[in-house]
């Protein structure tokens, strides 16, 4: 039998290369279709993961990694080479994924990691970053005033939603290391 959410996870991980490709060479039309054709991979494969009941290692594994992968290259290319994101925002949304990443190391190895949940402010997080990269790529795609504005918002609200994520989980990963 297929596991369908993981399919399309796959497909996700997939369309990364081709989005970062885009991105790098200035293909921003293209590089806002991958990105889309992305994003709404992963809200169809959660949903249809829980819907089917195709819950799997795999899927809770590969989901977030495919999630990473897209984000953060998005930032770093959209940081560094268009020069278009505030690096400090790209670093706030790294470290942040890094101190997750290696918080999760530190559960697993004292098996504590089924513990941990997502919380709501991690996912409003995900979603303010995703709104970001998307709004980044419609102005470059159609320079207005209105998308510019946008921005001038938006940076700074992701760059505190992501520093507000990444202490919650810090705190909730030291307390599960605490407790037996």
């Amino acid at each position: 039998m297929v596991n369908i959410p993981n399919s399309i996870t796959v497909v996700r991980a997939l369309i990364v290369p081709l989005f970062i490709m885009a991105l790098h060479y200035g293909n921003f039309k293209i590089a806002l279709i991958l990105f889309i054709i992305a994003a709404l991979s992963d809200a169809v494969d959660g949903f249809l993961a829980r819907k089917l009941k195709q819950v799997t290692i795999v899927g809770v594994i590969m989901d977030p990694l495919a999630d990473k992968a897209l984000i953060d290259s998005a930032f770093v290319v959209l940081s560094y080479v268009h020069k278009i994101i505030p690096p400090w925002l790209t670093i706030l949304v790294i470290s942040r994924d890094i101190l997750i990443i290696v918080g999760g190391w530190l559960l697993t190895v004292f098996e504590k990691l089924d513990r941990i949940k997502p919380i709501l402010i991690g996912k409003f997080t995900a979603f303010s970053q995703f709104l970001t990269i998307f709004f980044t790529l419609l102005h470059l795609n159609f320079n207005n005033y209105y998308l510019n504005i946008m921005l001038e918002f938006l940076y700074p609200f992701t760059g505190g939603v992501t520093v507000i994520s990444g202490i919650s989980y810090v705190i909730i990963g030291i307390r599960e290391l605490g407790s037996e």
